[in-house]
């Protein structure tokens, strides 16, 4: 497995006080499960652009996995929603989490197909801490 961070230094975010290790830990959780063998999981932090308070900070994962289905994107927020592709062991409540924590402080979660490839793009939209 290859990791690929993209950052363009500090970001600082507004996000309850140890969610975002949480966030962190469970969406990597989730991709390693999936991804094949020698794929690579990509993580990227873009910064908001501007002062305008509809700006956010986008931090994304991705892994190159067998990704899900528009219907499957919609409901794979909701707790013990397991994939087709979960791992075995998974209870079907990481992104449930996920989402709840991001919510909580503000932010968006939102489940994308990639640009190109294959996998899921799993985007957290977050208050930017001014």
């Amino acid at each position: 497995m290859q990791l690929l961070v993209h950052t363009d230094g500090e970001v600082p975010v507004v996000a309850l006080a140890g969610a975002l290790d949480q966030v962190l830990d469970n969406l990597v959780d989730n991709a390693l499960d999936v991804a094949p063998t020698g794929s690579t999981l990509e993580i990227g932090v873009q910064p908001s652009v501007g002062l305008d308070v509809t700006d956010r900070v986008v931090l994304t994962v991705r892994d190159h996995g067998p990704g899900l289905g528009p219907e499957e994107r919609q409901r794979a927020t909701d707790r013990f929603w397991r994939g087709p592709s979960s791992a075995p062991s998974g209870t079907g409540l990481g992104l449930a989490i996920v989402d709840r924590l991001v919510r909580t402080g503000g932010g968006e979660v939102e489940l994308c197909e990639p640009a190109e490839g294959t996998g899921l793009e799993v985007r957290v939209l977050l208050l930017p801490a001014r």
